[in-house]
């Protein structure tokens, strides 16, 4: 009769010890969820940015300009960037055909970095003339362009550039 009362325990024993496990893996599940979550949000929202900047291809606006020697004022001839009052300038280069495009903008305050992610437009065939296209980007609110002192660029193949700030604005 004792043998069996000792079965019966260490059945017991080892069914509360499968129930730990099980309460252990669900616990790790919930986990590895989490991080899911977390990971998709920072992914979405652009992580330490907080709230995307929206932005718009504008041809109103005028093209940049850069001083070079003897004091003389030129057009900009690649990507740069420019504060305005109330938004941000930006000049992306690139064939006019397929163009470049914005993925998202964040905006890093600790780092005071506005990233600017352009889009994969996959393997397309481009041409070989130089398209300047103006983009305004607009802050959300909480956020002065003030606040912006480098601007980076995350082309298409993931490498990043911080481009230069413009003199100024062709008239």
């Amino acid at each position: 009769m004792e043998d069996k009362h000792l079965y019966r325990e260490t059945q017991w024993d080892v069914s509360a010890e499968e129930g730990r496990a099980h309460h252990g893996l669900v616990a790790i599940g919930f986990a590895v969820l989490a991080v899911l979550v977390i990971a998709f949000c920072i992914w979405t929202f652009g992580g330490r940015g907080g709230a995307a900047w929206e932005f718009e291809a504008d041809e109103a606006l005028p093209i940049m300009t850069v001083k070079v020697a003897g004091s003389n004022t030129v057009a900009a001839p690649g990507d740069y960037w420019y504060p305005r009052d109330e938004f941000m300038q930006l000049q992306l280069s690139g064939g006019s055909i397929p163009g470049e495009e914005i993925e998202r903008v964040t905006f890093d305050a600790a780092l005071k970095t506005l990233t600017v992610k352009l889009k994969d437009q996959g393997d397309v065939p481009t041409t070989m003339d130089i398209a300047l296209t103006e983009w305004h980007l607009e802050p959300p609110s909480g956020v002065a362009v003030s606040e912006v002192e480098h601007v980076k660029i995350t082309y298409q193949d993931g490498s990043t550039n911080e481009i230069a700030k413009a003199d100024g604005l062709a008239e």
